[in-house]
Parts: C-alpha cells; sequence; structure tokens
C-alpha cells in the first residue's frame, strides 16, 4: 500500500501541478454546463406552455433534463478522458523515465494501480463538480427524485473509469503521447459502435454479443434508474481485465530491459 500511495503521489502532484488536469476538467465542466442549461431552458419553457393550456399532466424531470444530459455525458468523456491517460506510461518511456522505476523495489501492479488511481481522483472531481446541478434542478421543479440521479452518476463514474482503465493500457503499449491518444479514440469509438454495427442479416446471437460488449449500451438502465448487476459486472469486469493487461505489459517490458 505504501508504493501504490507513493506512486499515486507523484502522479496526483504532476496533474495538479501542470495544465493538464485544469484544462480538462474547465472543458468538461463548460460543455456539461452548457447542455445541463440548454435542457434545463427547455424542461422550463415546455412547463410553462403546459400550465398556460392547463394541461394535467406533470413533466419528468429526470426525462427532460437528466436523462439526456447523463447520455450527452458519455461523449464528453469519450473526448476529455484519453487526455487524462495518455501520458501515464507513453511519457514515461519517452523521457526515459520509465527505465528508472523499473529499479525500484516496486511492483508492475503497484504501479499500474497508483497511477489508474491517480486519474480516477481527477474523474471524480469532474463529477463532483456538477452535483450542484441536481439540486438546482430539484429546487427549481419543487420535486426530488434523487434515485434515478444517483444511478446515473453510479453508471457515469463506472463508464469513466472503464474509459481510463483502456486509456492506461493503450498508454502502456505506446511510444508517445499521440500515438497513445489517437488510438485511444480509435478504441473508444470501436467499442461505443459495437452495439450499431449489427447487420439486421446478421445471427440473434451474434447481435447480442456485440451490443452486450457495447460500453455505452451498459449505461442506458443507469440512465433510467435502473441498477442491474449485469451492467455493472460488465464495467467491473472490463476494468479488471484491462488493468491486468496493462499490468502484463509492464511486467514484459521489464523482462526485455
Amino acid at each position: 500500500m505504501r508504493n501504490i500511495a507513493e506512486i499515486y503521489k507523484r502522479e496526483a502532484r504532476f496533474y495538479f501541478t501542470t495544465p493538464v488536469a485544469y484544462v480538462v476538467i474547465v472543458i468538461f465542466a463548460a460543455v456539461f454546463g452548457f447542455l445541463y442549461f440548454r435542457n434545463l431552458t427547455y424542461y422550463s419553457q415546455l412547463s410553462y406552455q403546459m400550465m398556460q393550456n392547463q394541461y394535467p399532466q406533470r413533466i419528468d424531470l429526470i426525462l427532460g433534463v437528466f436523462a439526456p444530459l447523463f447520455s450527452s455525458n458519455s461523449i464528453i468523456f469519450l473526448l476529455v478522458i484519453p487526455p487524462l491517460s495518455m501520458r501515464l506510461f507513453a511519457e514515461e518511456k519517452k523521457s526515459g523515465t520509465i527505465e528508472l522505476l523499473f529499479t525500484y523495489p516496486v511492483k508492475d501492479i503497484h504501479v499500474v494501480i497508483g497511477k489508474w488511481l491517480a486519474a480516477i481522483t481527477i474523474l471524480l472531481v469532474m463529477l463532483i463538480l456538477t452535483l450542484p446541478a441536481p439540486f438546482l434542478a430539484f429546487k427549481f421543479a419543487g420535486s426530488s427524485e434523487w434515485g434515478p440521479v444517483l444511478s446515473g452518476y453510479l453508471g457515469m463514474f463506472l463508464m469513466g473509469v472503464s474509459f481510463l482503465s483502456l486509456g492506461v493500457l493503450i498508454s502502456a503499449v505506446s511510444e508517445n503521447q499521440i500515438v497513445a491518444i489517437i488510438v485511444s479514440y480509435g478504441a473508444l469509438l470501436g467499442f461505443w459502435f459495437l452495439g450499431w454495427a449489427v447487420d439486421p442479416n446478421s445471427p440473434k446471437k451474434i447481435g447480442n454479443v456485440l451490443n452486450e460488449l457495447s460500453v455505452i449500451k451498459h449505461l442506458d438502465n443507469f440512465i433510467r434508474g435502473v441498477i442491474d448487476t449485469k451492467d455493472i459486472a460488465y464495467y467491473v469486469l472490463f476494468i479488471f481485465v484491462t488493468v491486468f493487461l496493462t499490468t502484463r505489459v509492464l511486467e514484459s517490458k521489464r523482462w526485455r530491459g
């Protein structure tokens, strides 16, 4: 644990002493805030029109504001998470410090987890900055449906950690940051489009498999307020496999020298 803590502090210090974390956080907060304001404005206008027409049905705040917001947030993560993960190992190799790191009495799994946790810290900061949004919306609407909102945040967190884990793996196999970020975007888009790539004429089993492998499909239930163990298991397994493969990549580089 001490080794993990040292690696974590080293990486976290880099994030917060360079513009990387601040640029990513500001971009994420700005785009999230814009989408939230747009959805809330549309919701308020529609609510006012229905009140004027004395329409008895109440507009669902979750469906009107947060469901599309959480869905759009997956696109924001796709854009901002690869820059967080691209340097974790690629920069070490480019600068030559990866060889120095291998001389330390630190296990590869400790290095991977320490760097991974530092990147997750930035992800948590990004999500925490959005927490005033539901409080403001509930105060405006005079209701508080926290279940679907908390479920949506859990889904966003699991998806974000999955994106980061894949980015860390790609950074470990890449030789520079440019290659790492380009390959990360390509890989994430690949997992994104798996569910859309199903040929209507293909066998149903193949379509089901591709749908289950799509990283975005498993966010849908969280957005609807449904916490399904199948979706949690998918993200946990995705994270475990990518972290395990990252460790194996480092071990192979250590033995090859």
